[in-house]
């Protein structure tokens, strides 16, 4: 069969997203676990792949809703209180100011979305660091 039709040029326009969500394999499997993303049937194939992109292309939004283990209603970034023990506790503002909690570990404050940024941002630095430092100290081939 001969095709017809091909375009002499078949770059690719679109820019390149960076996403530590795809760094790794295991980055991947964390993102789509702790939101429960699926692919085994079409539909649930459908949604996570969407929600996939929504975090690709918006890389400040939380990548994990954490819920409140007393009203259950979903924490906002910087809205809640986190066991520093128990790594499934957390409870937001309003039940932790109506003074009800009833937990025998320290409960610490949530960090805002700058403060969550900041630390994005010096852990991709930091890679980078690590990349090239590697690359640096590799052994050269001898010619």
């Amino acid at each position: 069969v001969e095709i017809t039709d091909v375009p002499s040029d078949t770059k690719d326009k679109d820019d390149i997203l960076e996403s530590e969500f795809f760094d790794t394999r295991q980055a991947f499997l964390s993102l789509c676990q702790g939101n429960h993303y699926q692919y085994d049937t079409l539909r649930r194939a459908k949604h996570s792949s969407m929600m996939v992109l929504y975090h690709l292309h918006n890389p400040t939004a939380p990548a994990f809703v954490i819920t409140c283990n007393i009203c259950y209603l979903d924490i906002e970034t910087g809205q809640g209180w986190h066991c520093e023990v128990c790594p499934e506790y957390d409870i937001c503002n309003s039940c932790y100011q109506k003074g009800g909690v009833d937990h025998p570990h320290k409960l610490t404050n949530h960090p805002s979305m700058a403060d969550r940024d900041a630390q994005n941002k010096e852990a991709r630095q930091l890679r980078v660091l690590q990349v090239l430092y590697r690359i640096l100290l590799a052994p050269r081939d001898c010619v």
